[in-house]
């Protein structure tokens, strides 16, 4: 008789938690730690508390079969994109989310299974988690697929959009560019076609994001119908960013930048053009036009500058980037003008180091040799009064520089 009542109680126990929709573990750690215990896999819905399309989600995840379904074969996490220490987990993945909400899953070992876009019934809920263990639509065996030869437009589309949430960028290109290939150039201008430039595509020379950048106002229309108007500025704008500030882009012709330019006009930023593509400009200029041409786009630069840390800050540009000291004479006036305007130790010996470059750079070494002197002295009183951590670390960079160039020039 006790083992009945004692089974009937634990069967209302699991019948009011499977009402009450998705049980979610208190921490990602927790989480991680039951599955590695039950060998299920880990979903994860990442949401934001002040997106409405988030909170429309609640109802759902609350519903009865859907909760039965997830916690009867996953571990659960809610992720609050607002917490820094929950958002911790996705920095340290190296996981991007371009948008939200995002359901993720994981396995045991906190490999992503899947990733989706959720839509919001119960019977989609269910069919995305099963989709997740289902390892012939799992986006985390697309790549596995891709080398075997598969080009079909949902598998390119799932496993680039995985490739830009997890930053694999070299591999994006390749994918998101056998995407543009596959992808019906009759349906360029198609709902389907917007959403890969959103999502997928990492690349500005890539078709989808030329596509859309000469097509805006078709992406503005589709952005209004979605309740998202000013969201194509946005998501066009984030591609030209990452093609300025990618680590190639020091390397791109003066036509390349040209087009980045006329980009940003497009996508609304023309105010931030010369702030944000000077250093890209600058030293395509000097290997298409020679230095005289790009001295004189840099010198146009400083004639209105008054911040000191950014005159040093170009002549650190300068010393690292021109192939001598031939202008050696006229950028040291650019540290005359910010000396006396520096008010940390550490700044006046990073000014100082780089007044030792630019000595070296037009052969003066006597003088550099003085100005290495000037700078450890500078970086000595830095440290004994610096008490911050991060500061500490950024004062023994700029003394390992120092020590570094002081060696060269014994």
């Amino acid at each position: 008789m006790k083992k009945t009542i004692l089974v009937v109680i634990l069967l209302c126990i699991i019948n009011v938690a499977f009402s009450q929709g998705i049980a979610f573990e208190p921490t990602i750690e927790a989480a991680f730690q039951k599955a590695k215990a039950t060998g299920k896999p880990v979903f994860v819905e990442c949401f934001h508390p002040n997106c409405p399309i988030c909170m429309g989600l609640e109802p759902t995840l609350k519903n009865a079969e859907v909760g039965k379904y997830y916690n009867q074969n996953f571990i659960n996490f809610k992720l609050n994109l607002s917490d820094a220490k929950q958002v911790a987990f996705l920095t340290k993945k190296k996981i991007y989310l371009p948008g939200f909400p995002m359901f993720l899953y994981f396995d045991k070992n906190q490999n992503i299974l899947h990733h989706t876009d959720p839509i919001n019934t119960p019977k989609d809920f269910i069919q995305h988690a099963k989709d997740a263990t289902n390892v012939d639509i799992q986006t985390g065996s697309s790549w596995k697929k891709y080398q075997s030869g598969n080009r079909e437009v949902s598998i390119l589309t799932g496993l680039a959009y995985l490739l830009r949430i997890t930053q694999d960028t070299a591999r994006n290109i390749l994918v998101a560019n056998d995407l543009y290939k596959a992808y019906p150039k009759t349906q360029m201008n198609d709902k389907g076609s917007w959403a890969i430039a959103k999502k997928c595509v990492m690349d500005i020379d890539n078709g989808f994001a030329e596509h859309w950048l000469n097509n805006i106002e078709v992406a503005k229309k589709y952005a209004i119908e979605e309740g998202h108007p000013g969201t194509e500025m946005n998501a066009l704008g984030m591609l030209v960013q990452m093609a300025i500030y990618d680590p190639k882009a020091s390397k791109y012709s003066l036509a390349k930048v040209n087009k980045l330019k006329n980009y940003m006009g497009v996508v609304g930023a023309a105010q931030y053009i010369t702030g944000a593509t000077w250093q890209i400009e600058c030293p395509a200029i000097l290997r298409e036009q020679g230095q005289d041409k790009a001295f004189g786009f840099l010198q146009n630069l400083i004639s209105a500058q008054t911040q000191p840390q950014l005159l040093v800050y170009y002549v650190t540009f300068f010393n690292t980037n021109f192939p001598d000291g031939k202008y050696a004479n006229n950028v040291r006036q650019w540290l005359v003008k910010a000396r006396p305007l520096l008010k940390t130790e550490q700044e006046i010996a990073n000014l100082s180091y780089e007044s030792a470059r630019l000595y070296q750079k037009s052969g003066d070494l006597a003088n550099a040799k003085k100005e290495i002197v000037a700078a450890k002295a500078s970086i000595t009183t830095a440290k004994a009064k610096i008490t911050d951590p991060n500061l500490k670390k950024v004062v023994a960079t700029v003394e390992s520089s120092i020590n570094k160039l002081a060696a060269e020039l014994k």
